[in-house]
């Protein structure tokens, strides 16, 4: 196999030399030298507008990944990048957005010609990732083929379709992950009309593979159901909005050197570019109106959040207001104004990896020539970080006043109010944990677990459930669930170190197969603050901020309907759903786990044919493990169901019968607290957990330790 780069330098001793890796190389790696962001000039390069994706035939498309060679700026050559499209030649960064219609179902055929291609950024095999040659974890860089596998991200698709982390294939699907179905990708469309963003998803990658180029738009309409009169045509944009470092002769560049290089030879926390690349241009600037223009925003990059404002290019002050009428899931109930210029303390609109704001901004009264800057205040790593460089990524684009060719009779609205999910059938309360090294974090976790441990988020389908997440790190995380969108409830502060102490005395090692999450109740300060006001519509990515509890209501149905509806898929199908943390970097390393949505209650009376696929009861493995002097054991039941929950002893002895009797459908916790059935304690040792369900018996061992 071809390599369009050297092998990664170990050990570099010069600083600005070990931060990069060039991604296709004129000449040797010394020739790598990082380009100067301040040498960059700004606003010479028009913005660019992805066009409509081509079908293949109606309603399908096939679109590979392939190599590609593209200006990101008037002034440096190509750089060699990686672009979806129907051919190499029609291949672009950003991709061609989807142009689609709700309620009329698409497939997509996704390729990966990337034949005889090494990856030209350092991926680090010590991670758990892909490993399409079996090779295990290893400090030695990886020169076999690429994986990829796309995501659409927001949308409600079958976990077949879904393009999970395990999905991945190389080329010509020679070597295929074990979440892999088919080759052929069904998209229903049947969710409300909103701004979604496919991208790569290939598992331990994902960074790699974004950063090479691997992303675009996913645009769903619904002629009878938006809006009238927003604007529209070339008054409608998609801006996606992403952080690069380049080498002088235009090639990418990428950290090569771990903060930890004894663990990981390349991995790092977060990713932050000093370029801004707006729809694969760097600080480019668009034309523009004195009247409305929508603009579908998307932050795009591997970590760096955006704190966006308009100022006068000139004189410094407020530009217009934003009226954000659209959010990740669809249209707000009502437009919210956001940097006001009538007011000094206006919010700006921030935006975490993997949100989508669907924005308005009226120039109207704003004389040609005049000029504003689209500028970033968000701090890297968010929020306590270092604040943007003023010169450099505290500037994004720039829009230009030119003269008016027609007349506005467009207008600033937005959808209707939510509708109720109901009260929750279950309150989950997860933690977002950091495991640290000598140079800082070693993974990123969800949970305390890590990625390939048991599945342990089982909602039941067309269910609601509270997820209350804690938020144990020093940094904000955009969580993302994949299929759902949901609803944000509020956030509330709580005492972050009394909660540490008593969540290390349960948990004294992480990560783990099992935790126990304290009862948040005892450690909440103040009132609970409700969402932001941009914040009420449906979302699939939040932030979660440091010292914070986040609630969110999760409801695994249809969005699109205030009554809970079917899927037009069998959600509870193979291989399942993911949810992560979308900083690409955490993600990549342990910060993503695994989700399975179950069947529903069964009517009792319901005949299923011999060969029918049945829902199974599914039991968990008990928390903690080992323990003492309590635990808990979780099951659940895609129906109601007589069933029996019971300890043996390793010599086959009953010890406590926990339940016997009719449960409903939906998952159960049952506490045993280390005591058989006369209330006497018994000894240490290894014991047996079994659920004696209808068609099923499961066991799981467990240790009690004193």
């Amino acid at each position: 196999m071809r390599s369009h780069c050297a092998s990664p330098p170990y050990g570099v001793a010069a600083a600005a030399l070990a931060m990069f890796l060039v991604a296709v190389c004129p000449g040797p790696v010394s020739s790598a030298i990082p380009l100067d962001p301040n040498s960059v000039v700004k606003f010479v390069d028009p913005l660019p507008i992805p066009g409509a994706m081509p079908e293949a035939a109606p309603n399908c498309y096939e679109v590979g990944v392939w190599e590609i060679s593209q200006k990101l700026h008037r002034d440096l050559p190509p750089t060699y990048l990686w672009g979806y499209g129907p051919t190499q030649e029609t291949a672009s960064y950003p991709a061609s957005t989807f142009e689609v219609t709700r309620g009329v179902p698409i497939q997509v055929k996704w390729t990966n010609n990337l034949f005889d291609v090494v990856h030209p950024l350092p991926i680090d095999a010590t991670l758990h990732w892909a490993d399409p040659l079996g090779q295990g974890h290893t400090m030695n860089p990886y020169d076999g083929p690429v994986p990829i596998v796309t995501h659409l991200h927001g949308g409600e698709v079958e976990p077949q379709s879904d393009g999970g982390p395990d999905a991945w294939f190389t080329p010509g699907f020679a070597l295929k992950g074990p979440g892999w179905m088919h080759e052929t990708f069904n998209y229903p469309n049947e969710q409300p009309a909103t701004t979604l963003w496919y991208h790569d998803h290939a598992l331990g990658i994902t960074r790699l593979n974004v950063y090479m180029g691997l992303a675009g738009f996913y645009i769903i309409r619904d002629p009878d159901a938006e809006p009238a009169d927003l604007p529209s045509g070339p008054y409608e944009i998609p801006i996606a909005i992403q952080d690069r470092t380049l080498s002088t002769s235009g090639t990418l560049a990428y950290p090569s050197v771990s903060d930890n290089p004894d663990e990981h030879p390349y991995w790092v926390p977060e990713f932050f570019g000093d370029l801004i690349v707006v729809n694969g241009k760097i600080w480019p600037y668009l034309e523009v109106e004195p009247r409305k223009y929508r603009l579908r925003l998307l932050n795009g990059s591997d970590a760096r959040f955006y704190g966006l404002r308009l100022q006068d290019k000139l004189a410094g002050t407020a530009g217009p207001a934003f009226h954000q009428i659209g959010g990740d899931g669809g249209y707000l109930p009502q437009p919210v104004v956001l940097n006001d210029p009538r007011f000094a303390n206006s919010p700006r609109l921030v935006m975490a990896p993997g949100e989508r704001a669907d924005i308005i901004v009226d120039f109207t009264g704003y004389a040609p020539g005049r000029s504003f800057i689209l500028t970033n205040n968000a701090r890297s790593p968010f929020p306590k970080g270092a604040p943007p460089d003023p010169g450099t990524v505290g500037q994004i684009m720039e829009f230009r006043l030119v003269a008016p060719t027609g007349v506005d009779n467009s207008v600033i609205a937005a959808g209707s109010a939510l509708p109720s999910l109901g009260a929750p059938v279950m309150t989950r309360t997860l933690t977002l944990n950091e495991v640290m090294g000598p140079g800082g974090p070693l993974a990123a976790l969800l949970d305390g677990k890590m990625w390939d441990a048991d599945v342990t988020e089982l909602p039941v389908l067309g269910t609601t459930e509270l997820w209350q997440i804690v938020n144990m790190t020093a940094d904000t995380h955009p969580i993302h669930l994949h299929l759902t969108q949901f609803q944000v409830v509020n956030r509330q502060r709580f005492n972050v170190k009394r909660y540490m102490r008593d969540y290390e005395m349960l948990n004294p090692v992480i990560p783990a197969e099992t935790t126990t999450n304290p009862p948040i109740d005892g450690y909440l300060q103040g009132p609970p603050r409700p969402p932001d006001p941009n914040e009420l519509g449906w979302k699939d990515t939040v932030r979660m901020n440091p010292g914070e509890v986040t609630r969110i209501l999760v409801r695994f149905a249809p969005v699109g309907s205030a009554e809970v509806t079917p899927y037009p898929f069998d959600a509870t199908a193979e291989p399942g759903y993911v949810w992560h943390c979308h900083i690409l970097e955490h993600e990549d390393n342990e910060m993503m786990r695994p989700y399975k949505v179950v069947a529903p209650p069964l009517n009792p009376s319901s005949v299923l044919a011999a060969d029918s696929p049945r829902p199974r009861a599914l039991l968990a493995q008990n928390r903690p493990n080992p323990f003492h002097p309590a635990t808990e054991i979780r099951f659940t039941m895609p129906w109601a169901a007589t069933v029996q929950l019971a300890v043996y002893d390793v010599a086959g002895r009953e010890v406590r019968r926990l339940i016997e009797g009719q449960v409903a459908a939906g998952e159960h916790v049952v506490r045993w607290d280390g005591r058989d059935g006369t209330g006497r304690d018994v000894a240490n040792g290894v014991y047996v957990c079994t659920l004696h369900a209808p068609g099923s018996t499961m066991t799981r061992k467990m240790m009690l330790l004193k």
